[in-house]
């Protein structure tokens, strides 16, 4: 044992204990003071770090979502311009579709309903055979079909057929060409129009109706209808010769004059 020590102990012998537990008293009380000090420092050292972090964009979570509700913004924009666009497209588009469905209409492409007339023209029954008079005549088919148009028929057909601005007329032998369609005797005529109006043109006094009565009455029958069937025009629309006029197209034409 050391001198020292054993002279200490010899004479005071609680000096060294108490003397130890001195120096463990003032170490825990030297490493409680350190924690203590250094868990407060570190833990206002990382709140500043993490609000200079929030504040400079390394977790910048405000500056993140401004973005988004921007970006966010943008898109509602070209949504709602694109819903107009549609909107406005649409329109046009129900415009351009009515305006089309009014053109077939008139040009007799679309089948048709309503109230008319029905002609009935016959060859004569009885009479002398010899004379084209007791005969139904393309002539004859022609200027009905012209009558009900003065009285402002909407829609016309011979035999089954439908009758267009372009529709021809002519005798082919003993039968009738309508748009080089054969038909014969006898040809039912059907107009759609006010049925008074059409009933009364035919029958005017000489009118055709009643330029082929005075050869035999039996030859015509006209009725009115309250509710008719007209079918679409089957033939060909298409055109060779004629073009749409534009501005173009009217560069170094001629009006009215033959080259």
């Amino acid at each position: 044992m050391n001198p020292f020590l054993s002279r200490l102990s010899g004479q005071n012998s609680w000096v060294v204990p108490v003397s130890i537990m001195a120096l463990i008293l003032g170490v825990m009380l030297n490493f409680a003071w350190i924690t203590s000090t250094t868990r407060d420092d570190r833990l206002k050292r990382v709140t500043t770090g993490m609000a200079d972090r929030l504040r400079t964009g390394g977790l910048d979570m405000i500056g993140e979502y401004s973005k988004m509700q921007e970006a966010m913004s943008a898109l509602q924009k070209k949504v709602t311009q694109l819903e107009n666009s549609m909107g406005s497209s649409d329109k046009e588009s129900k415009m351009l579709n009515e305006n089309l469905q009014e053109a077939k209409l008139f040009a007799g492409l679309v089948p048709v309903q309503g109230q008319g007339v029905k002609i009935v023209l016959s060859d004569a029954k009885s009479g002398d055979m010899t004379t084209e008079d007791v005969i139904i005549h393309d002539a004859d088919v022609l200027k009905v079909v012209n009558e009900l148009h003065a009285a402002h028929a909407e829609a016309i057909s011979v035999n089954g057929h439908r009758v267009i601005a372009r529709s021809s007329f002519r005798c082919v032998g003993p039968v009738i060409h309508v748009d080089n369609i054969p038909v014969a005797s006898p040809i039912t005529i059907i107009a759609i129009g006010n049925m008074e109006a059409l009933f009364g043109g035919l029958n005017l006094p000489g009118g055709v109706l009643d330029e082929i009565r005075q050869t035999s009455p039996d030859m015509v029958s006209i009725e009115k209808l309250k509710s008719v069937h007209i079918e679409a025009y089957g033939g060909p629309t298409k055109t060779e010769f004629a073009i749409p006029v534009t501005a173009k197209s009217t560069e170094g034409s001629t009006e009215g004059k033959g080259e």
